[in-house]
């Protein structure tokens, strides 16, 4: 929220006209907006919240002018600046999925696009990162709770809820924005960049925060067959989260995951421990929210590379071979819970 409020650039003056310029393809007129903007970080900018906004707003010319074909280092001093700010943030130097959507002022939003459907798709993913929030907080308390705390439904509940608000934006998502529109004309402004070196790819669904739930909830152990590509899916993903957000994953993998762990836990205890029985009927929950948002999320990626050139990747440098993957470790975390025992939860 202070990162959405802040404007050190006075960015809001002159991001209204970016949609005009990107649809009229003026590379003079962005570049103009790119100059302006970065003369004004080293005087403005000195803080975390300043330079966050600054990544945001920055991000959003500096994506207009790659979407038409400019590299955005031919703007004097914007690699540099995108460096800078992403030491003062601790995060990586270019937009993301956090800056895109999450840290986009509601009253002033920043966009590519005036489509209608561009402006959905950053109020929903927006309304699904802050739905997450709680969510996450309660999955990360509950990976200490045993299988026979009562407050451990409670913490399940909780993420379920959120997860819910979650699917329920990306199924709003599915419903209103067609393939042939985010794919022709909102993908290309989800250009990779090469910033530092390194090539850093733009805001995409694998940097959003079901990567941490994942995390706690049903990461592969030691062992699993998709152990090795997990871990490099991680690698490659979580540098993309903030910094808080990457502390908590670190957290989570001292743990075993929490799924696994309750399954086991509750096999050792009586089938009809009410607490128990409770605790499973809250996760079995919690599933089918992770399974309501993953097979549409699938379904809809698959849908826009059905309309793209063959060997294209989504804004985050993926095919939907990983979304496979996932969709296959859900679903198998789905069976071994299916095993798990079954009690009358009127019973506490």
């Amino acid at each position: 929220l202070d990162v959405a409020g802040s404007d050190p650039l006075d960015a809001a003056r002159d991001a209204p006209r970016l949609p005009a310029l990107n649809r009229a393809g003026d590379t003079t007129g962005l570049d103009r907006i790119a100059r302006s903007w970065t003369d004004r970080v080293p005087s403005r900018v000195h803080d975390a919240v300043t330079a966050g906004a600054a990544l945001r707003d920055l991000g959003f010319v500096l994506a207009s002018l790659e979407r038409h074909g400019v590299d955005y280092r031919s703007v004097p001093g914007a690699e540099e600046t995108l460096l800078r700010l992403g030491a003062l943030t601790d995060e990586v130097p270019r937009d993301s999925v956090y800056t895109y959507a999450l840290r986009n002022p509601e009253n002033a939003a920043r966009s590519f696009t005036e489509l209608p459907e561009e402006a959905l798709f950053i109020r929903e993913v927006r309304t699904a990162g802050t739905a997450l929030r709680p969510a996450v907080d309660a999955l990360l308390e509950a990976l200490a709770v045993p299988v026979d705390d009562p407050a451990l439904a409670e913490l399940l509940d909780e993420a379920t809820r959120g997860f819910s608000v979650f699917a329920q934006s990306l199924l709003s998502v599915k419903r209103n924005i067609t393939p042939e529109t985010f794919s022709g004309e909102l993908r290309p402004y989800f250009p990779p960049m090469t910033v530092g070196g390194q090539v850093l790819y733009a805001p995409g669904g694998a940097q959003m925060t079901p990567l941490l739930v994942d995390i706690v909830l049903i990461r592969p152990e030691p062992g699993d067959p998709q152990e090795e590509w997990y871990e490099q899916y991680l690698r490659e993903n979580v540098p993309y989260l903030p910094a808080a957000y990457r502390a908590a994953g670190e957290r989570a993998r001292r743990h075993r995951p929490l799924l696994p762990r309750l399954v086991d836990e509750a096999v050792r205890h009586s089938p009809g421990h009410g607490t128990v029985a409770r605790t499973l009927t809250g996760l079995r929950a919690l599933m089918r929210e992770l399974l309501r948002f993953r097979l549409p999320h699938l379904r809809l990626a698959k849908a826009n590379m059905n309309i793209r050139p063959d060997g294209s990747l989504g804004s985050g440098g993926y095919t939907t071979d990983s979304l496979d993957h996932l969709a296959e470790l859900t679903l198998a975390r789905g069976r071994l819970l299916s095993g798990a025992p079954t009690g009358d939860t009127t019973r506490r």
